[in-house]
């Protein structure tokens, strides 16, 4: 893999590096415990908002931009914030627009593709992990917030990279292996589709890391890893990039098998304890996988969704004989 720079136009060229190479804790820490980076994004013509409102307008009619009015603690579900559909003016508006905007695949357009590309080929020569051959599914996201905005506590399948690129923010990380912070039953209702089974405890807060980030560093999340986050007094605009490990997809597998496993009355056996449960859980449910998958719900869901969709069916029947 190359790391030369990519010219996107003749005027817009991505950095020769794009994160520094000085940060300790790429080869240690990747994918097990959270830690800060350094990078040279900022004030790049791609997060400016002219050219966000752009890629905003490009991928609303695709689905792809998830616009909400901000929560004001960490405890509250993605699903309670209120949605707002003027996208755009809240973009422009957003020293005081109370917005929250996501948008979730920004790499559909070529600009933010190369620039995905490109973190992904430094990610690896970083890591000394052979990503082009563990990466499953990858995404660049962009979230631009007002400021004191709340990011719900939630936990995602991704191994995420986080580059703050105006404002600054505080990114509260919980240890995804503590189990009385993140729940096995909470990592297996996650995996069946309930991005907001993971549930804030203000308990625990005191167990969470807090980094600040200004405009030039980023914070590493491991996958699992539970966090939320806070806006200080500026708009916040922030790259994640995202992908999908295979290890990762399998241990998914084990947890879908888990969650029906312990809705029998059964007590599941967590991952790594079992080889042999393991492998039995992660076959049943890669037999019935997409061997392409077009999208990141495939990745995770397409396996458990054939083998479970006749149980479905049959009770959606019944629910209709009843009525």
């Amino acid at each position: 893999m190359s790391s030369s720079p990519i010219i996107l136009q003749p005027s817009l060229t991505l950095p020769e590096r794009i994160i520094e190479v000085d940060t300790p804790g790429f080869q240690e820490k990747f994918n097990h415990s959270p830690f800060m980076f350094s990078h040279n994004l900022v004030g790049h013509p791609l997060f400016e908002i002219p050219r966000l409102v752009d890629l905003a307008n490009n991928l609303f009619p695709k689905g792809q931009i998830f616009c909400c009015k901000n929560g004001n603690y960490p405890g509250t579900k993605w699903e309670q914030l209120p949605r707002k559909k003027q996208i755009v003016e809240a973009i422009l508006n957003i020293h005081e627009s109370d917005s929250f905007i996501m948008f979730k695949s920004a790499h559909v357009d070529p600009d933010y593709k190369a620039l995905l590309d490109k973190t992904l080929i430094e990610l690896e020569d970083l890591t000394t992990v052979p990503l082009h051959r563990e990466i499953t599914w990858s995404i660049a996201t962009i979230i631009v917030s007002s400021p004191h905005s709340i990011t719900p506590y939630h936990i995602d399948h991704d191994c995420n990279f986080l580059f703050q690129i105006h404002g600054d923010k505080d990114v509260h990380l919980f240890d995804q292996n503590d189990r009385s912070v993140l729940t096995e039953e909470e990592i297996e209702n996650f995996y069946l589709g309930h991005i907001s089974s993971a549930n804030y405890r203000e308990e625990n807060q005191n167990k969470a890391s807090v980094n600040h980030l200004v405009p030039g560093k980023g914070v590493h999340h491991p996958v699992l890893a539970p966090h939320w986050v806070k806006n200080r007094d500026n708009y916040s605009v922030s790259l994640s990039i995202n992908f999908c490990l295979k290890m990762c997809d399998l241990h998914a597998r084990i947890y879908q098998v888990n969650y029906y496993l312990r809705k029998l009355g059964m007590l599941p056996t967590p991952p790594g304890q079992s080889a042999l449960r393991d492998r039995t859980k992660i076959f049943a449910v890669e037999m019935f996988s997409k061997r392409k998958p077009e999208n990141h719900d495939e990745v995770l869901h397409s396996g458990i969704k054939r083998i479970t969709a006749p149980a479905k069916l049959f009770q959606e029947t019944v629910r209709s004989l009843k009525r």
